[in-house]
């Protein structure tokens, strides 16, 4: 059974993005871009939400199409077009070949991506991911904490996960100050 591996950046105080949407403070340097880099090669799948889909998909599949000459960021444009990708959204219609939309029946269709044998899911959105909250579907959260506070914004993690707790499985730092947080949910 796979795992579902709720990942991102986040600022110091939990924030994804700022009251204006941009979430330019957690653009990753060259070291945690490589770690992002290496995460995304090892997921078996990517499960994203409607709104990180229209972020992500235009741009690194363009990348890939047309590298940049920057190495790291087309190392990741490649592993991204490479790894398989899900979008959970309710109010598309479709999505561009080399994409699965998921938009009916969501409980069942992540199940059975879970159910599958593979190696994790990586899932990214706040929204989805306070969504699969409700339907206990998290089995990890993989948080890059970058040293700034926004103050205000979209928080990160939804009133789906108020009241659950997580063990601690991995953590550590990179030069640049942001710290790796990696929890398991503490199923009772």
């Amino acid at each position: 059974m796979r795992r579902i591996i709720y990942s991102g950046n986040i600022s110091l105080d939990g924030y994804i993005e700022d009251v204006n949407g941009d979430f330019g403070f957690t653009e990753p340097d060259e070291e945690v871009h490589r770690f992002w880099n290496q995460w995304i090669r090892d997921a078996s799948a990517s499960l994203m939400g409607r709104r990180l889909y229209e972020t992500m998909e235009p741009y690194w599949t363009d990348v890939a199409a047309e590298p940049t000459g920057e190495e790291t960021s087309d190392d990741f444009a490649r592993a991204w077009v490479a790894t398989p990708r899900f979008v959970v959204s309710r109010t598309l219609e479709s999505v561009p070949e080399g994409l699965t939309l998921i938009s009916d029946e969501v409980e069942d269709a992540v199940r059975g991506l879970k159910g599958e044998s593979g190696g994790p899911i990586d899932m990214g959105g706040a929204d989805l991911a306070n969504s699969l909250a409700e339907l206990d579907l998290i089995d990890e959260l993989m948080m890059v904490v970058h040293p700034v506070v926004v103050g205000a914004g979209k928080a990160n993690l939804g009133p789906a996960f108020a009241g659950t707790k997580w063990q601690l499985l991995e953590q550590s730092a990179f030069s640049s100050g942001a710290i790796l947080l990696r929890y398991e949910l503490a199923r009772q």
